[in-house]
């Protein structure tokens, strides 16, 4: 049998499948409101200017940048009022988001001046200072999102300004969930997997369109995923990708498609398999719960976006001793006193084992990964060492 691949040789053939598969899905027309996490069809242009003229940024006065002080105050400006005009030595009070009054070319800030008598005194200003200038945001014809881009919700903030409220997105993409294991198909234990991956893809805007069982029989799976492939735009599967006498997903893709990988050098999370069907991405995960949330975070997630998660640096609770080197592992920590604390250790609340830091066991435990982040290493790891934990939120 082979090695297990790097995960990062891993990331780099989820980035190949991504570019090959992940837009060809068909577009629709949806509402701003419920654009938040969908993808852009189409690249959107400005067809007007903003702002549409010039704008005080500050609190303070307009002033032209010319004139010598002192200057005398003729009045005052507020967001909303209409333009007015000042002349030669002449200053406007005015209010951040004010529109700039005609002949003023910048804004003396509030705490930079010093006023008596309506006799303005401040420091000499550069032309245009503290002020936003019209079209200086955006003008006709500039590109403002690429095709594909991720709407966020200042996305649809600034699509609403640019007079857009209905925008072609790419239709979610429709997943279908195959859980492996007569125990699973008999009800002997809890689909838990299926539940973690509903409800991971949806987080990711995707629409699970099925989520089945099946028992440990090759033809029947074989036929279960051939019949998924044809109506999902992805398929995910759990368990039967080990190398157990009924572990059958990687040797059906294998028969019937084309495989990507088949493990990874991740602990938990290893026996992930990566293939085509009928033209359908596969992703075979783990059957240990821990496992199928390792693979997924760790490797699928890369074919969802491409934005990473948020890190920060602490320090570790307690001595982590590895395995097996040639491996990246994954220690889910939750965070206390700005400190990491490994899930399995003692700090952890989950006292599982001492120093070893045993994945088997970890693999099997869903509480395992209601944690705050996680810290991926590919050695051991002393108390009080500094560590890099990827958050979660």
């Amino acid at each position: 049998m082979s090695s297990p691949i790097t995960l990062h040789e891993a990331l780099e053939k989820i980035k190949e499948l991504k570019s090959a598969f992940y837009f060809r899905r068909e577009s629709e027309q949806v509402s701003l409101n419920d654009s938040i996490g969908r993808e852009l069809s189409e690249t959107i242009f400005a067809r007007s200017m903003s702002p549409e003229f010039d704008i005080a940024a500050m609190d303070g006065f307009a002033v032209r940048s010319e004139d010598s002080y002192p200057l005398r105050i003729t009045g005052r400006a507020y967001a909303g009022d209409r333009a007015v005009t000042i002349g030669d030595g002449e200053a406007l009070a005015i209010a951040t988001g004010a529109f700039m009054p005609g002949g003023a070319d910048a804004v003396l800030r509030m705490e930079d001046a010093k006023t008596g008598e309506d006799l303005l005194y401040g420091k000499s200003l550069k032309k245009w200072e503290n002020v936003f200038r019209a079209g200086s945001d955006y003008r006709a014809g500039d590109r403002i999102f690429e095709k594909n881009h991720r709407i966020m919700p200042q996305s649809a903030a600034l699509l609403y300004s640019l007079g857009i409220e209905k925008i072609s997105v790419y239709k979610k993409t429709r997943a279908g969930i195959i859980s492996t294991g007569t125990e699973i198909h008999n009800g002997m234990i809890k689909n838990t997997n299926a539940v973690l991956i509903r409800g991971f893809i949806k987080e990711l805007g995707c629409e699970p369109t099925s989520i089945a069982t099946v028992p440990d029989d090759y033809d029947k799976t074989k036929n279960m995923l051939l019949d998924a492939t044809e109506k999902n735009d992805v398929i995910f599967t759990t368990g039967g990708v080990s190398v157990g006498e009924r572990d059958y997903i990687a040797d059906i893709i294998a028969e019937t498609g084309k495989t990507m990988f088949h493990r990874v050098a991740i602990r938990p999370g290893k026996p992930i398999a990566v293939g085509i069907i009928n033209d359908t991405p596969v992703f075979g995960l783990p059957g240990k719960p821990t496992g199928a949330f390792s693979a997924l975070e760790m490797v699928v997630r890369g074919y969802f976006t491409d934005i990473p998660r948020a890190t920060r640096k602490l320090t570790i609770n307690e001595d982590v001793e590895l395995q097996e080197k040639g491996f990246s592992y994954i220690l889910f920590v939750k965070i206390a006193q700005n400190a990491a604390n490994t899930m399995g250790y003692k700090n952890s609340g989950m006292n599982l084992f001492e120093k070893e830091y045993e994945t088997a066991i970890i693999s099997a435990s869903p509480r395992s990964t209601v944690v705050d982040g996680y810290v991926v290493t590919d050695r051991d790891i002393k108390k009080g060492e500094q560590v890099e934990v990827h958050l979660f939120s």
